[in-house]
């Protein structure tokens, strides 16, 4: 009887050491995977790895490669042919792709757009509309930022990038940069009703991120992500790719044996054994599980990868409740990994969109976004409650002081200050 309980508890000890070490992995990506792993095969001689097979593919700002042990640019090219380069792949008409075209040569030296978008618009003889869309598509091009036209733009484009949904940093940068630049941490706090912690956590997620992109030095202002999931078209199916070239292959050599070594050595053997064959099995886990999330992801959201459609309302929990795991799973094994399609590249996490639940249309953040923009950008004089009065004949009921919100988030300014 003593021994079953001991088994037990052994069998208890190793499975709750195997899945520590499972969630441990899932919440790095690809590129801190693979540094974990090369770092445990120095310190464990049971424990061996095959570098990626990384191969060069274009990104959007030229050829990247993976040799060996770091990223490396090819040739760099600037700007504004960078951008160019990007607009092949958005769904634009004729029209729209001329004004993105000029849009991009009217970049300052902040890589900001600094001129009247009716201006543009009447330049390229489009509607204000389609200058709208064309600035749209400009401002989701790498690197984020590009084609903002404030500093609080700028850095909203950057938050949004990241897939950032709390409200508290998209206020600061909308509202309080002088208070941010004076490092005033508890002004801002009483301001938006939060703790000082939190207050200064925001302003330092700010601080990270750049006032602007170099017009003259794109290599220096790159920001590089390397997507672990890419999704590509095949009619009217898409396909679900986890590039294993960018992964580490870990595995265990078998040619330590403990056999004719004396107690000691052979207890650290098997100690070292075991942890390798738990790391090799966390590896396992960490790609199943990003593969299987990515692709219960791009099921979710096809309308948008299909037809470039606004995203559908989704929440962890409905990942997590088809995959038969916790929440936090799926927020682990999404927290800083990449989805790269003929779109662009996005953060798994900008995927989830929570359901705005007035009114009886249930739409998405991503919805009422693009409505928005698509209002302003045909008529700017719109105040909120015009806008809101418009969601409402869609069969979005909700209120002014959301699309206020959302407003704000995109970093546009209000209906008083665009008039004037």
């Amino acid at each position: 009887m003593r021994l079953s309980v001991e088994q037990k508890q052994v069998q208890s000890q190793v499975a709750s050491q195997q899945m520590q070490q499972a969630l441990f992995l899932l919440s790095k990506n690809a590129w801190e995977l693979n540094e974990y792993v090369r770092e445990q095969t120095v310190e464990n001689p049971v424990l061996e790895a095959l570098e990626p097979q990384w191969q060069e593919r274009g990104l959007g700002f030229g050829a990247v490669r993976y040799y060996g042990e770091s990223f490396e640019k090819a040739a760099p090219e600037t700007l504004a042919e960078s951008l160019r380069s990007q607009l092949d792949l958005k769904k634009l008409d004729q029209d729209e792709l001329r004004a993105a075209k000029e849009i991009i040569g009217a970049l300052d030296s902040r890589g900001y757009f600094t001129e009247p978008l009716a201006d543009m618009a009447r330049l390229c003889k489009v509607s204000t509309a389609q200058a709208g869309r064309a600035l749209a598509a400009v401002q989701s091009l790498d690197p984020a930022g590009v084609g903002a036209r404030s500093l609080s733009e700028c850095l909203c484009l950057q938050l949004q990038r990241r897939g950032e949904t709390e409200e508290a940093p998209y206020r600061i940068a909308r509202d309080y940069l002088e208070e941010l630049a004076r490092g005033d941490y508890a002004g801002i706090a009483s301001a938006l009703g939060i703790s000082a912690a939190k207050s200064r956590a925001c302003c330092e997620l700010l601080r990270s991120l750049k006032p602007g992109v170099s017009n003259t030095a794109p290599e220096d202002a790159a920001q590089y992500v390397f997507p672990e999931i890419l999704v590509e078209k095949d009619g009217d199916r898409l396909r679900v790719i986890l590039d294993e070239r960018k992964i580490i292959r870990p595995f265990v050599n078998d040619a330590y044996e403990p056999s004719g070594l004396d107690g000691e050595a052979k207890a650290y053997l098997r100690e070292r054994r075991a942890l390798a064959k738990r790391i090799v099995q966390s590896v396992d886990l960490w790609k199943t599980m990003l593969r299987r999330v990515a692709e219960k992801i791009v099921l979710a959201q096809q309308d948008f990868f299909l037809r470039d459609e606004a995203l559908q309302p989704l929440k962890m929990s409905d990942i997590a409740e088809e995959l038969g795991v916790h929440p936090s799973t799926v927020s682990r094994a999404v927290a800083g990994k990449y989805l790269m399609s003929d779109a662009g590249i996005f953060a798994l996490k900008g995927f989830f969109s929570r359901s705005i639940p007035e009114g009886e249309k249930r739409v998405s953040g991503d919805y009422i976004r693009r409505s928005i923009r698509e209002m302003l950008a045909q008529d700017p004089t719109l105040t909120d409650s015009a806008v809101t009065e418009r969601l409402h004949s869609r069969g979005a009921k909700i209120a002014r002081r959301t699309v206020a919100k959302y407003r704000r988030e995109m970093g546009i300014v209000s209906s008083y200050r665009r008039n004037k």
